[in-house]
């Protein structure tokens, strides 16, 4: 398969549009996905405390419980995949949403009964993750039925900019009511935060147009899986893509173990200077969505890629460099987490845009479902290989070994027709 790439001269930018913010079903999709995302920050943020201050769980079964809501992304991406595109993906979205929302709202309905278990967090979080999955693909191939493919940066950044918010804003408040409500009743706030989404969604007045397909069998529906993998493998640009987000997940994840363990062991900062370093990331995702939008207006779209996945990259080594817990290590540590959040959340805009832009309507749903399934299917592998260089190389070399990963990633991108790209996104690729 090819992709084409009709593009404009490099020196003439598109003629500017109307802003999203004008398109009243977009400003409802984004409410909603703004609800959702914060509902999720908070029912990761309590559903752990549940079990540990309600449950008096132990460390294995909170362990457990944090893997239970994380294995829908391996057991069922891709056949959420083939489901998004059969159906109608705003309806998809609403009853996801509809769904966490019964399912979260049984977890303070069974502490006021006196009934809950560690079973029950551990079923009720593996159907509500499910949901998520369902949500999260949906809601990826949803954005260019609802918007031209030359606002797709702009409403991709929008939605970054919610999801940002979300992730500043969001454990904070689970720790508030947690405190005020008990963990348990927390969760019903996230409920309600779902609730508010699907509602916001349903209400969209857009309708999709899908065309009828028959129920298919297990193997009809494994032979669309398998379309959707073989798009993404035998196309270039997804392959890319793809190939870049699985290198950098490995890697981060790994990143992850090392990072956690050097800043008190190795460095020696203290809680306070930790919650200020892993602070900075707030900020830096949120001017990042804010400004992803606009930079392939200014620079093309293979140039902002570029310049963002190398900043955000080649930015991370630098961490292995800082020695001491004095004011200058964790300023450094500070402006390097910026950076790196601002850039990187930049780059995965103008991917997921790309993304969108290249991938015909019909298998919308799968291509992301496989980026997501391929991803999220790395990143245990990357957490084993974490501790291993953790305890083999010292921390400090398993922080630079894993940071000098992400600048792998980046050999399959400088490498691709994506860099290429211009300020006009290529059009789908031919079925």
């Amino acid at each position: 398969m090819s992709t084409a790439t009709t593009e404009t001269p490099p020196d003439e930018a598109p003629a500017s549009r109307p802003s999203v913010w004008r398109n009243p079903d977009f400003t409802k999709l984004w409410i909603g996905q703004t609800a959702s995302q914060f509902a999720a920050q908070i029912s990761e943020f309590a559903l752990p405390l549940a079990a540990v201050l309600a449950l008096s769980a132990s460390s294995e079964e909170v362990g457990l419980l944090s893997s239970v809501i994380r294995l829908p992304f391996l057991l069922v991406s891709l056949f959420a995949g083939v489901l998004v595109d059969r159906m109608c993906r705003r309806n998809l979205m609403s009853a996801a949403d509809l769904g966490r929302a019964l399912l979260l709202g049984a977890v303070p309905l069974l502490y006021w009964m006196d009934a809950l278990g560690i079973s029950w967090l551990y079923l009720l979080g593996f159907l509500a993750g499910c949901c998520t999955v369902l949500f999260d693909v949906a809601a990826q191939a949803y954005l260019p039925r609802l918007l031209d493919r030359e606002d797709l940066a702009a409403g991709n950044s929008a939605l970054g900019s919610a999801q940002s918010a979300a992730t500043i804003g969001g454990p904070a408040l689970g720790g508030v009511l947690v405190q005020w409500l008990t963990a348990p009743v927390a969760v019903l706030a996230a409920s309600v935060s779902y609730l508010v989404s699907a509602v916001n969604i349903w209400l969209i007045r857009h309708r999709e147009t899908v065309e009828p397909s028959d129920v298919a069998g297990a193997r009809e529906t494994l032979r669309q899986v398998k379309a959707g993998l073989v798009l993404v493998f035998r196309n270039e640009q997804l392959r890319t893509m793809t190939v870049m987000a699985s290198i950098f997940n490995v890697s981060f994840t790994a990143f992850e173990v090392a990072f956690v363990q050097y800043m008190p062991h190795t460095l020696g900062l203290a809680p306070g200077q930790i919650g200020l370093v892993m602070a900075a990331l707030g900020p830096g995702f949120l001017i990042g969505a804010l400004f992803a939008g606009r930079l392939p207006k200014l620079f093309g779209y293979g140039r902002t890629m570029i310049l963002t996945a190398c900043v955000a990259n080649l930015v991370m080594p630098l961490i292995a460099l800082v020695h001491g817990n004095g004011a200058l290590a964790v300023g450094s540590l500070m402006v390097i987490n910026f950076l790196f959040a601002s850039f990187g959340v930049a780059n995965n805009v103008t991917m997921l845009t790309i993304r969108q832009s290249i991938t015909p309507d019909t298998l919308q749903g799968r291509v992301a479902a496989t980026n997501r399934f391929v991803a999220m299917g790395v990143a245990p592998l990357g957490a084993l290989a974490g501790g291993f260089l953790g305890s083999a190389a010292g921390l400090r070399g398993a922080v630079l070994i894993t940071t000098l990963g992400f600048c792998l990633a980046l050999i399959p991108l400088v490498t691709s027709s994506m860099v290429r790209i211009k300020r006009t996104l290529p059009d789908p690729i031919a079925e």
